[in-house]
């Protein structure tokens, strides 16, 4: 009786031991694993994608701008212009977006965005210049998930993400990714004293060749109450280009 009592007890414990390797295999997801999928969901796709721009103001006057981007995996050329100015700005994102140069076609002016001036706004919109980079959330800022929340009516991870470097604008970014798929379904920006005073939402998807694209952000800044809402309209894939036009001499040509 006693020795069927200690097979048992063997037994038992074998059973145990195998069972916490396979709590510890399938660990929780990281913050970082959110923000490198969340990072390949925004990147722009390859080729050349045009859409628009359209800024709404309290009092509902509003006013557009049309772009179009040459997109290479690290190297992304936008031209802007509009029905009353025509095109009026080139912005050159180098290295992954980290690298920003802005051209002023009518002062003929060339400026290398650093430091502070990458939050400079895009044409007096929403969105700044470091917005539309997609620079890696990854290669900027410390994450934290912080829990779990509803959007929309969709749960989400709620994350917080600190900035690595001393002259970022923004003090704090709150990401909300979704739970199933990791959409950026809301990111909350917050000034130097870590209060929101513009958020972006994602409006509408796509998929294609088994991947989901973004094609609406809304932006709206809290402060003075404007939205700015920002569609891509094509997308074309096949296009490809010469390493010269994404070189910041070239952008006066």
């Amino acid at each position: 009786m006693k020795k069927v009592f200690l097979i048992i007890l063997i037994i038992m414990s074998a059973a145990n031991y195998s069972l916490h390797p396979q709590r510890s295999d399938s660990a929780e997801i990281t913050a970082q694993t959110i923000l490198a999928r969340v990072d390949r969901i925004m990147q722009y796709p390859a080729g050349e994608i045009q859409g628009n721009m359209k800024h709404i103001y309290p009092d509902g006057k509003s006013f557009d701008i049309d772009f179009k981007g040459l997109i290479t995996i690290s190297d992304f050329l936008f031209s802007f212009k509009s029905s009353s100015r025509g095109e009026s700005l080139k912005v050159l994102y180098n290295m992954g977006g980290e690298d920003i140069w802005v051209y002023n076609i009518h002062a003929l002016q060339l400026f290398h965005k650093m430091g502070i001036d990458k939050y400079d706004s895009v044409i007096l919109t929403n969105f700044s210049f470091i917005d539309m980079s997609n620079s890696n959330f990854q290669s900027n800022y410390n994450a934290k998930i912080m829990g779990k929340t509803l959007i929309k009516g969709i749960e989400c991870y709620r994350l917080n993400l600190d900035p690595i470097f001393d002259k970022s604008e923004y003090g704090l970014i709150t990401l909300y990714a979704t739970v199933d798929q990791y959409l950026p379904l809301r990111i909350d920006y917050h000034d130097r004293d870590k209060v929101v005073f513009k958020f972006q939402s994602l409006a509408k998807t796509m998929e294609k060749a088994g991947r989901i694209i973004p094609i609406r952000y809304d932006m709206l800044n809290i402060k003075n109450g404007t939205v700015t809402i920002l569609n891509f309209n094509k997308f074309e894939e096949d296009k490809k280009f010469t390493g010269e036009i994404f070189r910041p001499e070239k952008l006066g040509e």
